[in-house]
């Protein structure tokens, strides 16, 4: 897998700078998943990539940056990680039925927000 320079730089940003203080693993269920520390995590990734399933199990919701004391962003790292494996073709079959809720949950059928539409 190619990641582009922009993944790579926010990945060895992390793997250089953390300080492996966990804080952002305390309220992280991804986290304490898929690592015993993000800088080993990233450190891997750098040396030997990760399993796709890795970055795509991150929720996103930004709470280690919230936590880390250097705001470290590992949720805008995986985020781009799931961008370049999609450039590259490689979404996961595991995510088909996201890929249908996505569409549906967006489509004027399900969606119940009040557009202020004329009566």
């Amino acid at each position: 897998m190619d990641y582009s320079k922009g993944t790579i730089e926010m990945a060895r940003l992390i793997a250089e700078n953390c300080n492996s203080c966990q804080r952002c693993m305390k309220d992280c269920l991804f986290l304490q998943q898929y690592c015993d520390d993000p800088k080993k995590l990233f450190q891997q990734f750098l040396a030997e990539g990760l399993e796709p399933i890795v970055p795509y199990s991150c929720m996103l919701c930004g709470r280690c940056t919230v936590v880390c004391p250097l705001k470290l962003k590992l949720d805008e790292a995986f985020l781009a990680m799931r961008q370049d494996l999609i450039k590259e073709g490689l979404p996961l079959k595991q995510l088909k039925s996201v890929e249908m809720h996505q569409k549906l949950s967006t489509s004027k059928l399900f969606t119940a927000v009040n557009r202020g539409e004329a009566k």
